[in-house]
């Protein structure tokens, strides 16, 4: 059962691109067991919030995980603090076997052990993946790639899991497969924070949704605001 813990905490966030504020002090909390949508327009800063959480990019402000402020800290040990980053068009290794991306997967794994129940998991959640685990990944369909990009961040087994814009390109019924297994993943107790363009599917998935303009959180919404339409305009035009 999710703890209700406090997994991500996010204070004054700022990130800049050649002098050209992107983030302009976001703050923002995710707990275990909880669902966090970021909505908003494009170039609101959004996917830039995340590679601000990762360490990817510079940035200023305070990023706390289980705790622990990572500042300063490159990906790659933001990664082993237990953080996973499924990034915008999935970028999974497409002449390797599905299977060999999801043993990438465990490149960040903090522990050594139950590797072969992390298999189990991901094939649980996933049974295509199961099914096609010596197949090119390349071969695969888009929600196919998307199923193997979030279980091979889940190899991991991060305690927060970041997804930028997980629908993209995916027809309904593999977007509605995608959001059923973030669904799970969020009820085993991880924090997960979803940047998406579906405004009204992301609302009400989400325990919270925040919405981005200009590098600043200007509105929270919550579940029932995902189909009041006076709501979504003002979230995206003000």
């Amino acid at each position: 059962m999710p703890t209700h813990e406090i997994g991500l905490q996010v204070e004054n966030l700022c990130v800049s691109y050649q002098g050209v504020p992107a983030v302009r002090g976001v703050d923002l909390e995710v707990k275990a067991g909880e669902a966090i949508g970021l909505i908003g327009p494009n170039g609101a800063g959004k996917s830039s919030t995340l590679l601000g959480i990762m360490g990817a990019t510079a940035r200023t402000g305070t990023v706390r995980i289980n705790g622990i402020d990572v500042a300063g800290l490159p990906p790659e040990k933001v990664v082993r603090q237990g953080v996973a980053l499924v990034p915008e068009g999935r970028h999974i290794f497409s002449e390797l076997s599905v299977l060999n991306n999801l043993k990438l997967g465990l490149v960040g794994r903090r522990e050594k052990t139950g590797i072969p129940e992390a298999f189990a998991e991901v094939f649980t959640l996933f049974p295509i993946l199961e099914e096609f685990q010596g197949r090119k990944a390349g071969l695969l369909s888009g929600g196919q790639q998307q199923q193997l990009a979030i279980a091979r961040s889940l190899m991991a087994n991060p305690d927060i899991i970041l997804l930028d814009e997980p629908s993209l390109g995916l027809s309904p019924t593999a977007v509605d497969t995608v959001f059923e297994a973030l669904d799970v993943v969020r009820k085993a107790g991880k924090a997960v924070l979803i940047v998406e363009q579906r405004a009204e599917f992301t609302i009400a998935f989400s325990d919270k949704t925040f919405v981005l303009h200009d590098g600043l959180i200007t509105l929270t919404l919550g579940p029932s605001d995902a189909n009041n339409v006076d709501v979504l305009t003002e979230a995206y035009f003000g």
